[in-house]
């Protein structure tokens, strides 16, 4: 039962007594823990736990619209930050839960990784954000300002600064109910918000624009590839635009990052020569998480750009999405860089809403 993992909205159907499978029920809801002996599910009537022995069947689903529409744009913005956090997941990672600190018996120094609801907080020996930075999901149950004072705690155990990634709730500078709190503090405590970052959602079939396999997605002569495994070149390619000059445990766990999770897809444009050699061009990282597709880690080489080569590669991940039955896909990209931006609202992505990322110096 692969499914049953925290964090994910899925459909459970158990049987009401043990050993009865002609009485039975369906939980739909958000899976907030999972032990040997059962799972419990947060659905609309409350929290719901289920003995292993009573379950029947397990589906995943996708995360609840929030009103009708098209699919990619009827999930809301703490969902879409709860898809793109699962893709990029570093291994020290926990969640700031008042229940959580209960359990442990402190409110500091806790294993905070039981209920996988509150803030996350992720941290990495790699520089990106993403994976050094606390992510309020739902409410910590600490209040803000103590919310903060833990996290603030967490992070400096670790040597590192404190760094807090907000959202807004839609395509505007209007936090989400699940930051709104912070911004004062955050003010007050001297954080620096970073740039933008856009998170855009479109629709696979759109944006393969035709291609029902990733092969059918190159132009100009480009040969498109689909590897299980990152090769040095892409780790090369990544580490030289993205963290010059890492250390070798940051380039370590760059590639535990870049690894951790299955599935997890390489798609790569190379040029073809005539001696039967091929340079890569381009490459992009795909994953699916909750039923959705995740793009990151999209790169061209500088000197090739604006060819085409980062719009095929981005086709053929929507094809491969989309030949798996994967109808949504979201990539975040910083405001600032607006050759992505356009690549992906030409395949028909919308931006959904902003995140920023506060840090305290």
């Amino acid at each position: 039962m692969d499914e049953l993992q925290a964090g994910r909205r899925v459909v459970v159907r158990y049987s009401l007594d043990p050993g009865d499978t002609h009485s039975t029920s369906d939980a739909l809801g958000l899976v907030t823990a999972v032990d040997e002996a059962g799972v419990e599910i947060d659905t609309k009537r409350g929290p719901l736990r289920i003995p292993r022995s009573q379950i029947l069947l397990v589906h995943e689903v996708p995360p609840a619209p929030t009103r009708t529409g098209r699919t990619h744009e009827i999930v809301s913005a703490v969902d879409l930050r709860r898809i793109s956090a699962a893709a990029w997941l570093p291994q020290d990672v926990s969640w700031l839960h008042v229940e959580n600190l209960r359990n442990e018996g402190t409110e500091s120094g806790a294993d905070l990784s039981l209920l996988q609801k509150g803030w996350l907080l992720r941290s990495s020996a790699c520089s990106t954000r993403r994976a050094n930075s606390a992510l309020p999901v739902t409410d910590s149950g600490l209040g803000w300002e103590q919310g903060l004072d833990a996290v603030e705690e967490w992070y400096r155990t670790r040597e590192q600064p404190s760094r807090i990634q907000i959202y807004s709730a839609d395509d505007s500078s209007t936090l989400a109910p699940e930051c709104q709190g912070l911004a004062p503090l955050l003010s007050a405590r001297g954080y620096t918000p970073s740039e933008a970052v856009l998170l855009l959602t479109g629709a696979t079939a759109e944006a393969a624009d035709g291609a029902s396999a990733p092969a059918e997605a190159a132009a100009d002569g480009l040969l498109i590839d689909v590897a299980d495994a990152p090769t040095s070149e892409h780790l090369a390619a990544w580490t030289s635009q993205r963290s010059p000059g890492q250390t070798p445990a940051a380039a370590e766990a760059f590639r535990g990052l870049i690894t951790a999770d299955q599935p997890c897809e390489f798609v790569t444009a190379y040029a073809q020569h005539p001696d039967g050699s091929r340079s890569m061009v381009a490459v992009c990282r795909v994953v699916e998480r909750r039923k959705w597709g995740v793009i990151t880690n999209l790169v061209t080489r500088p000197d090739l750009r604006r060819r085409g080569a980062g719009r095929s590669v981005a086709r053929a991940a929507a094809a491969l999405l989309a030949q798996r039955g994967v109808r949504s896909y979201l990539v975040d990209v910083d405001a600032g860089n607006e050759a992505s931006v356009n690549l992906f609202a030409s395949l028909g992505a919308t931006v959904r809403h902003r995140s920023w990322y506060a840090e305290l110096a």
